[in-house]
């Protein structure tokens, strides 16, 4: 597998955004896991102020084909993933953003007058996760979507990563988990 949408480099940085409780930091790593199953370089770190279900949360990661030598924030992302879109308003989330750039929002439309030169991935996730994991949890669902439309992981990548990840949290969690990221990943986009 090479890296898609490549433009003068291989390296992709990628910014999550959500709220504590909504498995920001957990989808850091299922996708720097993925990368790596998949024969990548990966990172993923996140940034969280107190440690408190609903405050905001940053996660970065960043994937490439050759060594990753930044240790720093992701500061000019590549793609933007929002968990909760009512961050929107009170967070600067697409600063930075590369022209172009994708944003996967967890939300049904995108919002008016916010970021037209950018592409946007839209969906429910927290409908959809609660439809499979029984609560509102959006990261594997937006995972999904974002696999999809930049191939920057495997599918199959992503499944290993959360069986690996959430094996401790028994088969059924696993399971529903897996089937949020291929509803995710199947989603129209």
């Amino acid at each position: 597998m090479t890296l898609k949408n490549k433009n003068e480099t291989d390296l992709h940085d990628i910014r999550l955004h959500g709220r504590g409780g909504q498995g920001t930091v957990s989808a850091a790593a299922l996708l720097a896991l993925a990368a790596f199953e998949d024969g990548f370089e990966s990172q993923a770190f996140p940034k969280f102020g107190s440690e408190r279900r609903g405050a905001p949360v940053e996660a970065y990661v960043r994937i490439s084909s050759s060594v990753i030598r930044a240790h720093t924030q992701v500061y000019t992302p590549d793609a933007v993933v929002i968990q909760d879109v009512g961050l929107l308003h009170s967070e600067p989330l697409l600063q930075g953003l590369n022209p172009g750039g994708l944003i996967v929002l967890n939300a049904v439309e995108k919002p008016t007058n916010i970021g037209d030169n950018f592409r946007w991935i839209c969906l429910p996730a927290s409908g959809i996760s609660e439809r499979h994991i029984g609560r509102p949890l959006p990261n594997t669902v937006l995972l999904g979507a974002l696999a999809a439309s930049t191939e920057w992981v495997s599918l199959i990548a992503l499944e290993k990563a959360i069986t690996i990840h959430l094996a401790s949290k028994g088969e059924e969690t696993v399971k529903v988990n897996i089937e949020a990221l291929r509803e995710g990943y199947e989603f129209p986009l």
